[in-house]
């Protein structure tokens, strides 16, 4: 059963309660219809953590979205045993709900199976995220080219001798295999040169084996091997490539104020840099699409 937490807005003193009112394990608090008469005992019951069950769904819409862009096509179901995440992998929180969702970028720190898995507390913009205990969560990662969600709750929250969660042990974890050409949408200023010379142009997607650049001015034509050079910054790493690439194709974008649309495919790529474009992509794909 799925739990949506409550909000004192959603749980008022003097009103019938349009639902059961549970606690973190879903055992029932307060009976649908029930009236809280005192605010004081309200302010208690809110400090303990309220919670509602979402409604039903069916099977088909209970498959996890493990790629965060509705796709669910070729899911695989597993345990966190065969996935093998490691400590330091990066993985995203999604706080369910119905109507919106948060999502925090956590880091693994390590698990006891088949008791609790161990990740960083939630930050925005260095300051921590209040998280209740026995709050749900989506979590999506990415274990080599597999995506992997699995559903959780928050089973203590520490702030000894850091800020750390304890999420519990999911039964099952679905993974979806993430494809050579995924793409993801960034925003990198690029160095181009060819046999015209150099230019500027803007990355706008990127994939492990080439990228979209727009640009005001064609910077290249088709069938051009150009050198890129720019900066991306995965995992926190600043780093500086300089990439051969072939012009494949030049369009001019109507829809982008008539700029020039290039698309290259990479080429002759080194395994160091190969390893930072998976990363930068792999990452981007869990921040702006999980």
């Amino acid at each position: 059963m799925t739990l949506i937490p409550l909000t004192e807005r959603e749980v008022g003193v003097g009103k019938p309660l349009p639902w059961d009112v549970l606690d973190a394990e879903g055992s029932v608090l307060l009976e649908q219809s029930r009236i809280i008469d005192s605010e004081p005992l309200l302010a208690q019951l809110l400090k303990m953590g309220l919670f509602r069950a979402a409604p039903e769904r069916n099977a088909a819409e209970e498959k996890l979205d493990v790629a965060g862009n509705g796709a669910t096509a070729e899911v695989q179901t597993s345990s966190l045993s065969q996935i093998q995440l490691a400590p330091g992998d990066l993985v995203q929180l999604q706080t369910l709900h119905p109507t919106h969702a948060e999502r925090y970028q956590v880091r693994m720190i390590g698990f006891h199976a088949p008791v609790s898995l161990m990740v960083t507390s939630p930050t925005v913009q260095g300051r921590l995220v209040f998280v209740k205990e026995g709050q749900q969560f989506l979590v999506r990662g990415f274990v080599g080219k597999d995506a992997v969600a699995y559903k959780t709750r928050v089973i203590k929250s520490n702030l000894s001798p850091f800020p750390y969660l304890h999420l519990a042990y999911p039964e099952t974890v679905q993974s979806m295999r993430i494809r050579g050409s995924s793409r993801v949408s960034v925003e990198l200023v690029t160095s181009v040169n060819g046999p015209a010379g150099s230019a500027a142009a803007k990355i706008v997607d990127l994939s492990c084996g080439g990228a979209r650049m727009m640009s005001p001015k064609p910077v290249a034509a088709k069938g051009d091997d150009v050198k890129l050079s720019f900066r991306i910054n995965p995992s926190g790493l600043d780093v500086y490539l300089t990439i051969n690439a072939k012009v494949r194709a030049v369009s001019r974008d109507e829809t982008a104020n008539s700029q020039v649309a290039t698309g290259v495919e990479f080429v002759d790529l080194n395994e160091q840099d190969r390893l930072y474009l998976t990363n930068m992509v792999y990452q981007n794909l869990l921040k702006d699409n999980l």
